[in-house]
């Protein structure tokens, strides 16, 4: 199959939206299908053999729309798959939908009520088949009284992260093993530092006692962070091979944020045999079990964060037992499942909806 896949940013940029279309791309790539890569400029060209068509912006006085017809049309595609569109990616929807393309739109990014309109209008009324890839997503649809595309779940890499990746050193020297206080528990966060992720509830984290914080992302708020927060580390952002060994050497991941989506991270720790502290919220219901891969508090309770920290740092056992499910549960779901999931079932019925729309 011919397979556009369009996306707002691409290697070697490093979030969400990049993970989740790299694993589609190599995915796809292995089992034999022919790639097109759509994504802003500037960036690199190719990718495993397949062409990144990459879109200037309007500012350089190329207008979007005429680039991505003509990368469209030079390809060909069979299938257009569109990755939470924005400038890219809402063009994208649009030209494919007059060239007579299937389009398949995967929202990964929360829509917040106040731009579901827009969104229906520029982005879902576009594609032939839509789908979420959280149950909050699909809730918050519906309570919204629009008809919720299916979930798509994202996998994790398996091969990528293990507990066998655990650098004993490493977290002797986060845990600062000869201190003359003894180890400390090291309880890390993995993302970007931004106020709206909510790292600032970290402050509360580092105060639980026998812990040492480990920050490892960067972003606005480091500054604000580090004055804070003098004994936690700040090891930057990490990719690769030194954030899975990063990840292995935890002994706990904690994520404040209330409203995230895949939640890659948080996989990718459960794949790592990691616990997880999260909130019982947005995508983080889908990544963690309470209780069984790590323990959800209540966001609303101003201490439930520091509570649940303090749970699982002061009980060891609980910690392994923790990990070794999360484990167990991360290899029910790798990217190879997904993407299998994905071609299988949701670019047939793109395929299915667009023939019928053909022939009505």
């Amino acid at each position: 199959m011919r397979i556009a896949l369009v996306t707002e940013s691409f290697y070697p940029a490093v979030d969400g939206t990049t993970t989740t279309v790299r694993q589609v791309a190599d995915h796809l790539i292995d089992a034999g299908h022919e790639l097109l890569l759509v994504a802003p400029a500037p960036g690199l060209t190719t990718y495993r053999g397949a062409r990144v068509a990459r879109i200037a912006a309007p500012d350089t006085g190329l207008r979007t729309g005429p680039q991505l017809r003509e990368a469209l049309v030079g390809f060909s595609p069979d299938l257009v798959h569109v990755t939470s569109p924005g400038r890219v990616g809402r063009k994208a929807l649009k030209h494919a939908s007059r060239l007579g393309f299937p389009t398949l739109l995967v929202e990964q990014s929360h829509v917040p009520q106040a731009a579901l309109e827009p969104w229906l209008r520029r982005s879902r009324s576009h594609a032939d088949h839509a789908v979420v890839t959280t149950r909050w997503m699909h809730a918050e649809l519906t309570a919204a009284g629009i008809e919720p595309p299916p979930v798509w779940s994202p996998g994790v890499d398996l091969a990528a992260y293990g507990p066998q990746l655990r650098d004993d050193r490493l977290h002797e020297r986060w845990s600062r093993e000869r201190s003359p206080g003894g180890p400390r528990v090291v309880v890390g966060h993995v993302g970007g530092l931004r106020r709206q992720h909510g790292v600032r509830r970290l402050v509360e984290v580092d105060q639980v006692p026998g812990t040492r914080l480990v920050v490892v992302g960067d972003g606005p708020q480091r500054r604000w962070l580090a004055d804070r927060m003098p004994d936690a580390t700040f090891p930057g952002t990490l990719t690769g091979g030194d954030l899975a060994t990063a990840l292995a050497s935890l002994d706990v991941l904690v994520h404040p944020g209330e409203d995230e989506t895949c939640c890659h991270v948080l996989r990718e720790a459960a794949a790592s045999g990691i616990p997880v502290v999260a909130p019982a919220s947005g995508g983080t219901l889908d990544a963690v079990r309470h209780e069984r891969t790590g323990l959800l508090y209540d966001p609303a309770d101003p201490r439930g964060l520091r509570r649940a920290v303090a749970t699982v740092v002061g009980d060891p056992d609980l910690r392994a037992l923790l990990g070794r499910q999360a484990r167990t549960r991360a290899e029910s779901r790798s990217w190879h499942d997904a993407v299998e999931e994905l071609v299988a079932v949701h670019y047939a019925e793109t395929l299915r909806r667009a023939t019928v729309s053909a022939a009505a």
